[in-house]
């Protein structure tokens, strides 16, 4: 949606217009379940977190300055709920496990190089798990979901040095991870 067309729609929501505001809900609810997804690994978790955004938005619709791109402002409220489930989760020591299979959306050419993909998708995404919160937020928005280092600065509201330095530890981690994962599989397979 064109800016100008996104702060008509911002405008008539925020003054009580539920299928302008509909309209804001319907171009964003998939990139923002694809990020909290991301974060969380669990598809409740991350519908609770999508909606838990959107009806802050509708509170807040008033303080929207039209210099901050609505995506931005988005994925903001949106990494920082997931980081504060995250937190919350964490105190508790609950760990839950991942069924991504069914949420990626894979374009390969044979369903043997699909498989693989899944499966590479899942290990990055187990590997990922045990990044900071910071190195995870970077890590997801710049290399997952392809945002550039700019938005995700605006986003998580980080300089672009902190940027660079939590997405060089994150890669390196996530590398290091997948390495042993590898190593690991290998020695089964060979057995």
């Amino acid at each position: 949606m064109p800016e100008p067309e996104e702060h008509e729609f911002i405008r008539k929501a925020a003054r009580g217009d539920s299928g302008a505001f509909r309209m804001l809900v319907s171009q964003n609810q998939s990139i923002l379940y694809a990020v909290a997804y991301r974060f969380l690994g669990n598809a409740e978790d991350a519908e609770d977190v999508v909606q838990e955004v959107f009806i802050k938005l509708w509170k807040n619709l008033n303080q929207y300055r039209v210099e901050v791109k609505l995506s931005t402002w988005l994925y903001k409220m949106t990494v920082n709920h997931c980081l504060d489930v995250l937190k919350s989760a964490q105190r508790r020591r609950q760990k839950t496990h991942v069924d991504i299979v069914e949420q990626v959306n894979i374009k390969a050419n044979t369903a043997d190089q699909a498989v693989h993909a899944q499966e590479l998708h899942v290990l990055v995404q187990e590997a990922a798990s045990g990044l900071t919160p910071k190195q995870k937020a970077v890590f997801i928005l710049r290399d997952l979901e392809g945002l550039p280092a700019e938005e995700v600065g605006r986003i998580l509201s980080m300089s672009p040095q902190n940027i660079k330095s939590n997405l060089y530890y994150a890669r390196q981690q996530v590398c290091e991870r997948l390495k042993m994962i590898y190593q690991t599989t290998d020695k089964i397979t060979t057995l």
